[in-house]
């Protein structure tokens, strides 16, 4: 009786502490701008439906009357962190750059990984339509990547998008953050259950591979078979999801961890973006 008391402890709180960290990871907050770049740039921010203040930064290319690429972060991470990489994009386009609920510099009480951050991008685009922007191209990492491809499903500003290593469903992502033989599908389970009495929120219903099967428009999904994050079976999972997109296209590659850029990046988003934006 002790030890299965003692075990019944040990899931609930293994899986409560899960939980916790993964709603309200440790912030980080980047010490570097546009500026420090060499870019002008303006501070902005904007509310979302929920009524949480997000903030970013809007990059103008200076070239007038060019078309704008929304650059999402991963997570736990920051607009920071990924602007260093992705400055290149700013020679032909306006480049906006915010954090999601919770992280960075935004507001919110936690993060939900992706359940509630399509609507930060919506408040995004409800932001860049109120400067006279109505079609945007969307760049996501990891968490950015998935909540490119739901949000693009139910918006017809997005015209294209870039999705780098992002997972497939929140459900599968959960069962994938214990490591642990056997005893991952209960601690999962129990993680999905505090979703749901915490949050109001169903992660099974959380699924990019989902949103994009009858998506239309050009994606890129960008993927590593060495990702130690998010295993490339998630961007096996998207393929087969895209499968009637005809202009969906794939860019696999081997012995990159996650984040890591390989050769001939940069030319290929600007390539996708030239092609389709």
């Amino acid at each position: 009786m002790i030890i299965l008391f003692a075990i019944i402890l040990f899931f609930l709180f293994a899986s409560l502490f899960g939980f916790y960290i993964s709603i309200r990871p440790p912030k980080f907050i980047s010490d570097i701008n546009p500026k420090d770049l060499g870019f002008d740039y303006e501070e902005v921010s904007f509310v979302t439906k929920d009524g949480l203040t997000l903030r970013g930064w809007f990059i103008p290319a200076k070239t007038q009357k060019v078309k704008t690429i929304i650059l999402l972060h991963g997570y736990p991470a920051d607009k920071g962190n990924i602007l260093p990489l992705l400055t290149f994009l700013n020679q032909k386009y306006n480049l906006l750059l915010f954090d999601f609920r919770y992280l960075g510099q935004s507001d919110g009480k936690y993060s939900t990984i992706g359940a509630k951050e399509t609507e930060d991008l919506f408040a995004a685009i409800r932001y860049l339509r109120s400067r006279g922007i109505e079609e945007v191209g969307v760049w996501g990492f990891s968490l950015g990547g998935a909540v490119a491809l739901m949000t693009a499903a139910q918006s017809p500003e997005i015209k294209a998008v870039v999705s780098e290593s992002s997972y497939a469903n929140l459900d599968l992502m959960a069962r994938q953050l214990y490591n642990i033989p056997v005893l991952k599908y209960p601690l999962a389970y129990l993680i999905s259950l505090w979703a749901k009495i915490f949050l109001g929120i169903d992660i099974k219903n959380i699924s990019p591979e989902k949103s994009v099967q009858n998506i239309t428009i050009p994606i890129l999904i960008i993927h590593s078979s060495n990702d130690e994050v998010i295993p490339f079976s998630n961007a096996l999972r998207l393929k087969q999801a895209l499968k009637n997109n005809l202009r969906a296209e794939f860019w696999f590659q081997e012995n990159l961890v996650h984040g890591e850029l390989g050769d001939k990046y940069q030319k290929r988003i600007e390539d996708f973006f030239k092609k389709h934006l």
